[in-house]
């Protein structure tokens, strides 16, 4: 049965808020859920935190003028489970708001593709096809800042969490009767584990037309990107309104010296160059020496195929998206010569630690 809401389900006072946490105290597994802003910021604001047990169902409001430190405490013991679907962004907004992870996490996102469905199945959809309940979505571009908060907008918060208890049993059940139930532990382990802000050398692999910049340019283009995050931090501000990905690119492939050779530079506004140019140069010529990045050496296209090829047979008859036992980026990786985690260790290191010996042998033939 879907969780059912306390009396006032959107809490937006103390004596709400008190009655809520006593709700929770005891309470092993919480179902949760966040609605933000960030368009104009670098930090997320959080707005509202939804949050259900088997018994009850609520929405915070964390833009009113309550203390929500009690709510943050019950919800952070140790031995608290957080419940959530698709968790990465809702971890990143409420370690923001309380400095602090939960101890243990269950995504059902990641359950759902350890079952077979889409690796970024939505919420939606994963209903529907698990439990047959429809839920809207017409409310998906809500402004979660404006207040009041209209009825509808809060029914529509309250339905991404009031259903993930019943779902995550059904998932549960799936994954014990396939013996991936460890698989599922390790890996929402491994979100939990992972950096809540990206170091640069991470936002520099995902960064589009970098990895087709030369050595030189790279460190140009890791130095850029650390001038960004630091400045966008600072003001709180949208990274790419301090520097888009396109015009990142465009200087670190010119490696101007001067404000002259960047107002050179194909496309770059000229409002960037009075703003911001001295900064600019100023990061380029402090990029460190291209011998200190790791070399980005080419994979061999035939033994991607045959990786790409092999990894999809070994899906196949898991029954799972070949992605989710590794990405384009590992398989390139692994042509390259350079052995990703994923193939040697845990539980994809189970089922692709046999390549690795056949990889050893292509690239030394």
């Amino acid at each position: 049965m879907p969780s059912q809401p306390i009396g006032n389900p959107l809490v937006d006072n103390a004596r709400a808020l008190t009655d809520l946490v006593g709700r929770l105290a005891d309470t092993k597994v919480l179902a949760l859920d966040t609605e933000f802003v960030r368009e104009r910021t670098y930090y997320p604001e959080l707005c509202v935190l939804q949050v259900a047990s088997d018994e009850a169902v609520a929405a915070v409001d964390c833009l009113a003028d309550i203390g929500l430190d009690s709510l943050f405490d019950v919800l952070l013991e140790k031995d608290r489970t957080w419940l959530l679907h698709s968790a990465r962004q809702d971890l990143e907004v409420v370690f923001h708001r309380a400095g602090r992870l939960p101890g243990r996490l269950l995504d059902t996102q990641i359950a759902a593709a350890l079952l077979g469905y889409p690796l970024q199945i939505g919420l939606k959809a994963l209903l529907e096809q698990v439990l047959g309940v429809a839920i809207g979505k017409e409310h998906t571009r809500a402004d979660w800042s404006r207040r009041p908060l209209p009825e509808a907008v809060v029914g529509y918060a309250l339905d991404d969490v009031r259903y993930l208890m019943p779902a995550w049993r059904e998932l549960e059940g799936r994954l014990a009767a396939l013996g991936r139930r460890a698989w599922f532990e390790e890996e929402c382990g491994r979100q939990l584990a992972l950096p809540i802000e990206p170091d640069d050398a991470s936002i520099l692999e995902r960064t589009k037309g970098a990895g087709a910049l030369g050595r030189a340019s790279r460190a140009a283009a890791l130095a850029l990107i650390g001038w960004r995050e630091r400045r966008a931090r600072d003001r709180n501000k949208p990274r790419r309104w301090i520097l888009d990905d396109d015009n990142l690119v465009a200087i670190a492939n010119a490696l101007p010296e001067t404000l002259a050779d960047l107002r050179r530079v194909p496309g770059l506004p000229l409002k960037l160059v009075a703003r911001s140019g001295e900064a600019l140069i100023a990061a380029v010529g402090d990029a460190g020496p291209a011998a200190d990045l790791p070399a980005t050496a080419a994979p061999d296209r035939s033994l991607v195929k045959s990786l790409q090829a092999e990894i999809k047979a070994r899906a196949d008859a898991l029954g799972i998206q070949p992605e989710m036992l590794a990405t384009r980026r590992e398989i390139g990786l692994a042509a390259a010569g350079q052995m990703p985690e994923s193939f040697v260790s845990g539980w994809r290191g189970s089922i692709l630690g046999d390549l690795k010996p056949e990889l050893g042998r292509d690239r030394a033939s």
